[in-house]
């Protein structure tokens, strides 16, 4: 358990990634050990409680906002979810254990090591709704340089090479005498991968366009946000701060997910004085929401809208990739006794259609990320290909100053590079940031601070390999990697 908890100081925001090496290295050398089935499980079980428990503490954090209501909640959220998604890593330690049994050598088994673990993290984003948060391969965001193999095999990828090489060390102890010769390969891989990331980044300087953004953060509580005495002043702050000097060579304005904290409807007094504020041909995207229907009809969807200064709503998107518990409830009418105190009547929000491409008159064609949608790897952009940058709406209000918005912004910001496209992130408390679509932070507003940036959007990069053909990629490495671990599957 404690090694799982080291193992989250790789992580933003502290990015220790030596850490990681005596966190892989332990518990590979626990599995190799285990006498039984149930104990190379829970050595898995509990190295993953330790991990998840400090990695997602700052849900605990999201209940005190209305402590009367959810506060009892607490330890649900700090030791229930964590146990459950340990379970992937109990799973992974209990495939080697037995895997071990089969291949005695341990290069073997190491090489099946990473290919395991990335196999369970696949499963983690995409089984039960996914729940891709804090993947090990964010910890090579340390720099702009290791980052940019996610352009090439993505976040799976970047796990794979981080428990590939943080488990080296474990072979000195298990098999002292090849241990050399496989962190020769290791450090060439790691060399490799470094100079990729110079050559990348040397020979693509930040290009622009000529798209004029300004990107506001209004910091205001998530207590004061839905509140009906202040929610009008937290929509008066957001326009103040869009009104600030220099508005009119401002293309597009970003608010941020939920900025405006009242229904949207087409031609609506809201959305004409929205849209006055704007000047000239500047058009705003701000997140907000939208209703249909009336009593046991009405629906309502987290969207964001694009309006223009004449108050009309040229485009809008529903968002797809809901938050578990917090957007919706699941198995609602499963269990409505449960359901009914944790939720307290309210409603779920609808599921929009999917990843979109907009591109709305006078504006560059964009995928747009309401918050969560911006962690899943492979699901930010439409097959159209036509998207010239993402958008990130989002309020981490929620969590305060906790590691939950470094790890967020981390997230979004390897979609950037995957996907080879700039990103533009409104966040209501932060942090709101541009990257251009090589990962290189241009500009950020810091969390708990309210105020305005005004950035130029970057140019696209060239197609990158993760975008045209997705996990693909890693998969061959991953099949490539059994297939060695094969050839070494007896002790010499």
């Amino acid at each position: 358990m404690l090694l799982g908890a080291l193992a989250t100081a790789a992580l933003a925001p502290l990015f220790l990634l030596p850490v990681l090496i005596p966190a892989f290295s332990g518990l590979f050398l626990l599995v190799s050990n285990a006498h039984t089935k149930r104990q190379a499980f829970f050595d898995g079980w509990w190295w993953g409680l330790g991990h998840f428990t400090t990695g997602l503490y700052w849900i605990c954090i999201s209940l005190y906002v209305q402590p009367d209501k959810f506060a009892w909640l607490t330890p649900f959220a700090l030791f229930g979810l964590p146990s459950v998604i340990a379970i992937y890593i109990g799973l992974v330690t209990l495939a080697l254990f037995l895997l071990a049994k089969r291949f005695s050598s341990p290069i073997a088994q190491w090489l099946f090591f990473p290919a395991l673990w990335i196999a369970a993290e696949y499963a983690r984003a995409h089984l039960f709704t996914g729940f891709p948060w804090n993947l090990i391969g964010y910890a090579w965001n340390v720099t702009d340089i290791t980052l940019q193999m996610a352009s090439v095999w993505g976040i799976y990828g970047q796990s794979w090479l981080a428990v590939l090489l943080a488990t080296l060390p474990a072979l000195f102890i298990v098999t002292p005498n090849h241990a050399a010769k496989c962190s020769i390969a290791g450090i060439i891989i790691l060399m490799a991968v470094t100079e990729f990331g110079i050559m990348r980044l040397d020979s693509n300087p930040t290009a622009y366009t000529f798209t004029k953004l300004r990107i506001v953060q209004a910091n205001i509580p998530q207590s004061l946000k839905f509140n009906e005495e202040t929610a009008m002043e937290g929509l008066r702050k957001h326009i103040l701060l869009t009104r600030s000097e220099g508005l009119d060579q401002i293309n597009i304005v970003l608010w941020p997910e939920t900025a405006v904290p009242f229904y949207m409807e087409p031609g609506s007094m809201l959305a004409r004085d929205i849209g006055s504020m704007l000047a000239g041909n500047t058009q705003l995207l701000t997140g907000g929401m939208r209703a249909e229907g009336a009593e046991k009809s009405w629906k309502a969807w987290n969207s964001a809208f694009v309006i223009r200064p004449d108050g009309s709503i040229s485009t809008q998107y529903d968002k797809h990739h809901l938050v578990p518990f917090g957007e919706y409830i699941p198995l609602r009418n499963v269990v409505p006794f449960i359901v009914e105190n944790v939720a307290g009547g309210m409603g779920d929000f609808q599921t929009g259609p999917g990843p979109v491409t907009l591109a709305p008159s006078g504006m560059p064609a964009f995928s747009p990320l309401i918050c969560y949608e911006a962690i899943f790897p492979g699901g930010v952009t439409d097959s159209t290909g036509k998207a010239e940058w993402l958008v990130n709406l989002t309020n981490d209000a929620w969590f305060g100053t906790s590691s939950g918005p470094y790890q967020h912004l981390e997230m979004a910001r390897a979609r950037a590079v995957e996907q080879g496209l700039p990103l533009a992130r409104a966040a209501n408390t932060g942090i709101s940031a541009i990257y251009d679509a090589y990962g290189r932070q241009l500009n950020h507003l810091p969390l708990m601070q309210e105020g305005y940036i005004d950035v130029t959007l970057p140019k696209i990069a060239p197609e990158t390999i993760y975008s045209r053909f997705g996990d693909f990629f890693i998969l061959l490495i991953a099949i490539s990697g059994l297939f060695l671990a094969f050839l070494f599957r007896r002790n010499s």
